[in-house]
């Protein structure tokens, strides 16, 4: 069930990027390891480069609460949308 809901997210992030004509190069769901928490991860080739980045991650919060509608079987206990540009620091300074 864990692992069906993981997949039901990537696909809605997916659905919500397409309308948006993003270019995904990464999209990935895992859970936190704590609770119901979930973290969701977004990284564009192209199609962010013109939107901020709380609005972005904002319509999606919203895309995905309106897709589940308040399923309560996850919370995002973490979302990230980066361009690929800021991706490659993100895991810089993660290393």
């Amino acid at each position: 069930m864990k692992a069906q809901l993981l997949e039901k997210l990537r696909a809605t992030i997916a659905e919500w990027a397409q309308k948006h004509d993003i270019e995904t190069t990464v999209i990935d769901a895992q859970f936190s390891g704590i609770g119901a928490g979930v973290h969701l991860l977004v990284v564009a080739r192209r199609g962010f480069e013109n939107w901020r980045w709380a609005d972005r991650e904002r319509d999606l919060f919203r895309f995905i609460n309106h897709q589940f509608n308040g399923n309560g079987n996850f919370v995002i206990t973490r979302l990230e949308t980066m361009t690929e540009g800021e991706y490659e620091k993100f895991e810089e300074v993660a290393a």
